[in-house]
């Protein structure tokens, strides 16, 4: 593993310097850009800034980092505590599915009679809620009238607090410390009042993650909007790419599973779903990880 890290640091500096810049509208296509601007919400790409000496404070943390604790949240505050500052400029390289989800939430959603000034959003797993500045200027309007950001990892809750909370107001923004499988989570809002609730890059990582799910449903209204968007193994995946990456990605406590996505299609009623192929930064080009995105709606 560490060789692996120094040969993708030697060989990719180049991928860095057009990663870095990189505008996530480079591939849009002319129909996207018409039903953005058609869109009830409003997406817009969220690129924070990243230098060499960041990146590679993320990579040692990654590769190096001495996972301890029993429970989840001591795995995964373990984890992200030295990186938690730094997690977002480095990791919008490597999440290539969150993007297509967050686009295509924002096609699918249409405020119900009862949220037409502005729609109650649920972020699952949120990180450091940096999916809210993907939707900077729906906050701003009103579009959407409160988001609740919800994570077990004590860190990247406090960065949520500072980098969102502080920055939009307590009254749009809560930020919730706590299981996303508890389905009697405190501060949450009342089953059946959400119009939107997203997971992404989580679920691999959630044991009873079928639980998730189940919060998520039951928070949804009938009608509303579910996108999650994942690492997994992909039906048309060679079997030597999908025994690496499944073990490279085990000794990090992240489970790719290939039931995910069947699962969701089968909860949900599917607006779109897509399996593709994403780099990493300081990795060789060729060594493309399978992840999937969709978007579904709650059955009414």
């Amino acid at each position: 593993t560490p060789a692996l890290v120094i040969v993708g640091v030697l060989s990719t500096f180049v991928y860095w310097r057009m990663t870095a810049t990189m505008s996530e509208n480079d591939d849009q296509q002319p129909n996207e850009e018409e039903d953005a601007a058609n869109a009830f919400l409003k997406y817009q790409p969220y690129e924070p800034p990243a230098t060499i000496s960041s990146d590679l404070k993320v990579v040692k943390a990654m590769w190096f980092a001495n996972i301890t604790g029993t429970s989840l949240q001591d795995r995964l505050e373990s984890f992200y505590e030295s990186q938690a500052d730094l997690y977002d400029s480095y990791r919008f390289r490597m999440l290539h599915g969150r993007p297509k989800m967050l686009k295509g939430v924002a096609r699918h959603i249409t405020p119900s009679d009862d949220s037409k000034k502005g729609i109650v959003w649920v972020d699952l797993a949120c990180g450091t809620g940096a999916n809210v500045e993907n939707f900077a200027s729906s906050m701003e309007d009103g579009s959407i009238a409160k988001v609740y950001l919800v994570d077990l990892c004590r860190p990247l809750c406090d960065v949520a607090v500072r980098e969102r909370g502080e920055k939009y107001g307590a009254d749009k923004v809560q930020v919730i410390h706590g299981d996303v499988t508890d389905l009697e989570l405190q501060g949450l809002p009342p089953a059946g009042t959400v119009d939107l609730v997203t997971i992404s890059y989580a679920v691999v990582m959630i044991p009873d993650w079928k639980k998730c799910l189940e919060n998520a449903k039951r928070l949804l209204k009938p009608g509303g909007i579910f996108g999650a968007a994942d690492f997994t193994v992909a039906p048309d995946q060679w079997n030597v790419s999908k025994n690496f990456w499944t073990n490279t990605f085990k000794k990090d406590h992240v489970y790719l599973d290939p039931k995910h996505l069947p699962t969701l299609k089968s909860e949900f009623d599917e607006l779109e779903s897509e399996y593709d192929y994403g780099t990493f930064p300081y990795t060789p080009f060729f060594m493309k990880s399978a992840y999937f995105h969709f978007v579904g709606r709650k059955r009414e």
